[in-house]
């Protein structure tokens, strides 16, 4: 629960959010002002946000599909931008999975840079003692 709140706390989770439902809300209003008169399996604002939340995650059922070259380029671009948001989800998410151990992993490599600085020194100053 712990990790899911410090993922909450990102501004960047916060950005992706409203980008990724703002994407899917403005291609489900550009493929209804375009379609909506051509396309007969679109009948409502309804079908066609299940449309584009379908074809931005990639699942895409095909029951409803643009008609129109304008229809299919927007179809496209979402596909490639639901892709794009889809993965930056993923890092994100590994990442609050993973914050706790790699914290732990940075102490212990700066805590070995500080043996092997110490140990530097010391070798430093063996060098620069007068030989016998």
């Amino acid at each position: 629960m712990q990790r899911l709140l410090w993922l909450l706390r990102r501004r960047l989770f916060l950005q992706l959010t409203i980008g990724d439902h703002g994407l899917i809300l403005l291609a489900a209003g550009c493929l209804y002002f375009v379609e909506i008169d051509i396309n007969p399996k679109l009948q409502s604002f309804n079908d066609a946000l299940y449309w584009a939340v379908a074809t931005a995650t990639t699942v895409g059922y095909g029951d409803i599909t643009a008609a129109t070259v304008l229809g299919k380029w927007l179809s496209m671009a979402l596909m490639v931008l639901g892709t794009l948001f889809s993965a930056l989800y993923t890092a994100l998410f590994a990442a609050a999975l993973m914050k706790p151990e790699m914290e732990v992993i940075e102490r212990e490599i700066l805590e070995e840079d500080r043996k092997v600085e110490s140990l530097s020194r010391k070798v430093e100053t063996l060098g620069d003692r007068p030989k016998d």
